[in-house]
């Protein structure tokens, strides 16, 4: 009894090692949707190149912190989620909402400074 008992009990552990492991592994990686998604037109640490802003003079500079002090997570997952003037298409079809929150989490970061550098 003693033995199934033990059994049972490293199971269960092995199971919620395994879920919690599952569950991380699940949560988006903010970082690297904005390297998949973004990086090309708005550049690695949030600052376009002469070229993208030479092709899209509207382009935003996404580490300028005075920008993004005006704009809240949800304001950047709104301009994913519809996109912005005649260049920046919707992200609905290539992101979940849970994506798009993502990345809008690691884009505020830019302005500050905290972004990691590659």
């Amino acid at each position: 009894m003693k033995r199934v008992a033990a059994v049972l009990a490293v199971g269960i552990a092995i199971s919620l090692a395994v879920g919690t492991r599952a569950a991380a592994a699940q949560s988006p990686d903010g970082e690297a949707l904005y390297r998949q998604h973004c990086r090309t037109c708005h550049g690695a640490k949030g600052t376009p190149t002469q070229r993208m802003v030479g092709l899209y003079p509207t382009l935003k500079t996404l580490a300028d912190s005075a920008l993004l002090a005006g704009l809240s997570v949800d304001s950047i997952v709104a301009i994913l989620k519809k996109g912005a003037g005649k260049d920046m298409k919707s992200f609905s079809e290539k992101m979940t909402p849970d994506q798009m929150a993502a990345v809008a989490q690691f884009v505020k970061t830019l302005g500050s400074g905290a972004a990691r550098q590659p």
